[in-house]
């Protein structure tokens, strides 16, 4: 549940800053196991879609 509101608030701030803030959240975060979503994994889809739903 942790994770979905992680995925699901990180994907708004993409939604509404573009993919240079993914970018950025890439690079600050890529040791943190909680941001692991963003390279690929079970969980990258459901990443993808809301950013998607977000931009609607």
């Amino acid at each position: 549940q942790e994770l979905k509101n992680i995925i699901d608030k990180l994907a708004q701030f993409v939604a509404r800053n573009g993919p240079e803030f993914e970018q950025m959240t890439k690079t600050k975060q890529k040791d943190n196991p909680k941001f692991s979503f963003l390279f690929g994994g079970d969980y990258f889809n459901y990443y993808q879609y809301k950013v998607t739903t977000e931009q609607a």
